[in-house]
């Protein structure tokens, strides 16, 4: 009997020590950038902050867990007809599928940073990928979490391949963890 006290009482420990190091904490702002280059440039553009809970502690990074989410119906290029194009069933289709989402499901540490290991879906279809990632720590104990990822948008069915518009997207999530 003097045993299982003693255990559960480590377990309990334990999990206070987890939470104290590591608290789940609400994405409270940010934004998401993206770019990719077309036969006449660079398309620049934005989608809404993400949102979504983030559990980090840089001393301890694979204790670390994101939940992040991000409305595919904010896609904004300031190029309304491009906009509408790209809500549409061709591309992103938010009426079905309203959120960008990304669920880790490790994290490490990395020289310079992180690598968040977790499953990226957009549309219907949801593949592995690992985000690199740097997190920096305010004075107010919240985190600017700041990640730039490409992602080739064939392989979440948005749009077909055209010689006009590359396939390679280039994304910067920035986060503020609090």
């Amino acid at each position: 009997m003097r045993a299982l006290k003693i255990w559960l009482l480590v377990l309990l420990l334990t999990a206070l020590f987890t939470n104290l190091h590591a608290q789940a904490s609400r994405i409270v702002s940010g934004s998401t950038k993206f770019s990719v280059k077309y036969i006449l440039g660079t398309c620049n553009g934005t989608f809404a902050a993400p949102t979504g809970t983030a559990v980090f502690n840089e001393k301890s990074p694979e204790n670390a867990a994101f939940d992040i989410k991000i409305a595919a119906n904010t896609f904004d290029t300031k190029n309304n007809s491009r906009d509408k194009d790209m809500k549409s069933e061709k591309y992103f289709h938010v009426e079905k599928y309203p959120d960008i989402h990304f669920k880790s499901s490790r994290v490490g540490k990395k020289e310079g940073g992180y690598l968040a290991t977790g499953t990226l879906t957009i549309r219907d279809v949801s593949k592995t990928v690992t985000l690199p990632f740097e997190a920096k720590k305010n004075a107010d104990g919240s985190y600017n979490l700041t990640s730039t990822f490409e992602v080739n948008r064939l392989d979440y069915r948005l749009g077909e391949k055209d010689w006009k518009l590359k396939d390679i997207v280039t994304v910067t999530l920035q986060a503020v963890a609090k």
